[in-house]
């Protein structure tokens, strides 16, 4: 039976990969993922897998991230285009 960090973590690559931020190039970092938080379930008290985890999780949650990828442009363009239009009303 999974731990609760195995199961959060599941769940978290699941969700990824559903929104398409994952590839199969990125299974090297969801097994990396999975073992740290099978890790942490066994030994709770182990400060180093903890932090190697959380950037684990880090790592992940940045693959295929438009905002934290990109040079910025791209993300400005996509802000631009998707703000309200039309005239602001003045104070």
């Amino acid at each position: 039976m999974a731990g609760g960090n195995r199961t959060a973590v599941d769940l978290t690559i699941d969700a990824l990969r559903h929104l398409g931020r994952l590839d199969q190039i990125d299974e090297s970092l969801v097994a990396a993922a999975e073992s740290l938080a099978d890790a942490v379930d066994a030994e709770p008290g182990h400060a180093s897998l903890w932090r190697e985890y959380r950037a684990a999780l880090e790592d992940l949650r940045s693959v295929g991230n438009v905002e934290q990828n990109d040079d910025g442009e791209f993300y400005e363009l996509l802000n631009f285009i998707s703000s309200e239009m039309g005239d602001r009303e003045e104070p």
